[in-house]
């Protein structure tokens, strides 16, 4: 499937709700070869990564945006490979 393809499908997906979107992922997931861990992984780490991104792999932030204590958010990052992004330093002159 061509990117232009993927993007076309996103944006119609993005027009249905959370619970309508997870019912089309969890069927086309029980139809696939995959075991219930490799799917709950791989569900797991693509929320986390987005949810990084979204609060700039500020954890704290995100802990208190998402319910979520940080310790945990650390924990999930170690358990699925996820690595800490480095902070931009400043050039000082």
């Amino acid at each position: 499937m061509t990117d232009k393809r993927l993007l076309e499908l996103a944006e119609q997906f993005e027009d249905l709700t959370i619970k309508k979107m997870m019912k089309i992922l969890t069927h086309k997931a029980s139809n696939s070869k995959l075991y219930f861990k490799e799917i709950m992984d791989e569900f797991e780490k693509t929320l986390l990564l987005a949810l990084l991104e979204k609060y700039d792999y500020n954890k704290l932030k995100m802990s208190i945006g998402v319910k979520l204590h940080r310790n945990t958010i650390s924990q999930k990052m170690e358990k699925l490979k996820i690595k800490e992004k480095k902070k931009k330093q400043d050039n000082p002159e």
